[in-house]
């Protein structure tokens, strides 16, 4: 019997995803092969779980437009947010072939924080990155890594329950990653107030996955090395400020692609016959998450 090698077992699963897209002309149809390339990564090659995932993920964008479609990186709440907060994928991958992306304030000020934006400006970096990044390099797995250094009490009234449902939804049912690990630094004495608000969002299987981490604790590099944190965390991924800014002039090169509405829109004008049932299909996924 002859096998077929890894490239041609993905030529074979890309070009039925493309025919099952097709078949849903209410999905868009210019997704880029990059992308679909991460949704058949981030569920093993499995062709069945990626239309899946590609349905909730688009049915999403669509049910909450004020968060995935309706954007701009360049507009004046994002620029703000962006002012006051730091959303940035490190360079390189782990030893195991993970992603470390890494999320601080810098501007302490609550009343800068706009929660809203920040859950915006987290998916524009997203999808930019999915745009962008190099096909032969998609990690095994995502560790995001979250800075709670001068995160009030303020800040936590600031939580928008709305929008913080969306993000929790989406990057648990939705999102074309796969997550190893959830590291939170400098965890602040009114953790258990954090954990209040936020943990009712929160999967059982996901919360497990979560380590929290005193001040100046060395515990966190027992799951990822130091050298990849950047130098200010005594890394050698160079400055914050610096890879931050490669990320901002990323997002003004995509703006256009992250703003075009064709790419990101379901198609309701197209209804097609018996195949064409996107909608259904939207619609029974979303029931099955219990989205509100």
């Amino acid at each position: 019997m002859v096998h077929k090698n890894e490239d041609q077992l993905l030529a074979d699963r890309m070009l039925e995803l493309r025919e099952w897209i097709k078949s849903h002309p209410q999905l868009p149809q210019n997704i880029s092969s990059l992308l679909l390339r991460r949704f058949l990564h981030s569920t093993r090659g499995d062709v069945s779980h990626a239309q899946r995932l590609l349905e909730l993920n688009y049915g999403l964008r669509n049910k909450h437009s004020n968060i995935f479609i309706d954007r701009d990186p360049l507009d004046a709440s994002s620029q703000q947010l962006l002012k006051v907060a730091d959303l940035v994928p490190l360079p390189g991958l782990t030893p195991e072939n993970n992603k470390l992306l890494f999320y601080r304030l810098i501007d302490f000020d609550a009343d800068k924080f706009n929660f809203t934006a920040g859950i915006k400006v987290f998916f524009m970096v997203a999808d930019c990155r999915f745009a962008t990044e190099d096909e032969e390099k998609l990690s095994d797995g995502e560790i995001p890594i979250f800075d709670m250094a001068g995160y009030t009490l303020r800040h936590l009234t600031k939580t928008a329950l709305g929008a913080l449902r969306v993000y929790m939804k989406f990057v648990q049912e939705a999102h074309p990653v796969r997550l190893k690990e959830i590291h939170v630094l400098n965890c602040p004495s009114f953790l258990d107030k954090v954990l209040t608000v936020v943990k009712p969002f929160i999967k059982g299987e996901v919360f497990k996955l979560i380590h929290f981490h005193l001040p100046n604790a060395e515990t966190p590099f027992q799951h990822f090395p130091r050298s990849m944190l950047p130098e200010e965390y005594g890394g050698e991924a160079g400055k914050m400020s610096d890879l931050k800014q490669e990320w901002m002039q990323l997002l003004k090169e995509q703006r256009d692609y992250l703003m075009d509405a064709k790419n990101w829109q379901l198609n309701k004008a197209k209804k097609g016959g018996n195949r064409h049932k996107v909608d259904t299909d939207v619609a029974q996924s979303l029931r099955t998450l219990e989205i509100d």
